[in-house]
Formats: C-alpha cells, structure tokens, sequence
C-alpha cells in the first residue's frame, strides 16, 4: 500500500472498512468497549461507547486473528473528533497487527 495524498481528506494513505470490535483506554478514562470502522497504515476511524479527549494518548486492543492469541495493543493519539466517532492516528506509523490485518482475506482489499 502506498502513501499518497487524498486531495479530499486531511490524511494520508487509503483507509479500508471494517467492523472490528476493540477496547480503548486513555489516561483520563477507564477501559471502554468500541470498534474499529476503518483502518490504514497511518490510522483508524472508530466509535467509542465512552467521550474520549481531542489529542488524547489511547490504548486500543485489537483481538488477534487467533481467539488463543489473544490481542495486540497498539497506542494512538485522537486526531479528530466527530459527532459519534473518533479519528486516531498510531503513535508508531504501520504497527504490526494493523499491518496483519490489512494483509488479512477477511478484510477483503480491492485487487
């Protein structure tokens, strides 16, 4: 996948849909259920059953392909705030389990 600009988004790279079910943590809040809509490289779209703060340092669990494997933790900062969603961006560009599930055939890329 790479970089590009889309004139029509403030983002980079191609953010692909999926319903992920995640739980988030920050600082200022206890751990909440949520789930991830979209995912790329650089960051994800998700709905959060807890306010969670622009610019705020989260923790999002994400359960592994492996129900035995448990999940990844990967940390991300909210870089935006919409009406029921949150935008986040990986503190760490393209973390490994992001990577995994973009190469996943349950997410379903575009060929």
């Amino acid at each position: 996948m790479a970089h590009r600009w889309d004139g029509n988004e403030q983002r980079w790279g191609k953010r692909i849909r999926v319903n992920i079910p995640v739980q988030l943590s920050a600082e200022d809040a206890t751990s909440t259920d949520g789930f991830m809509k979209n995912v790329s490289l650089s960051g994800a779209l998700m709905k959060a059953e807890t306010d969670l703060r622009l610019h705020s340092v989260v923790h999002v669990s994400i359960p592994l392909l492996s129900p035995r494997q448990g999940s990844a933790l990967v940390v991300a900062h909210v870089s935006r705030k919409l009406k029921d969603d949150v935008g986040v961006e990986w503190c760490q560009f393209a973390p490994r389990i992001v990577k995994d599930l973009l190469r996943s055939p349950s997410i379903g890329l575009p060929t």
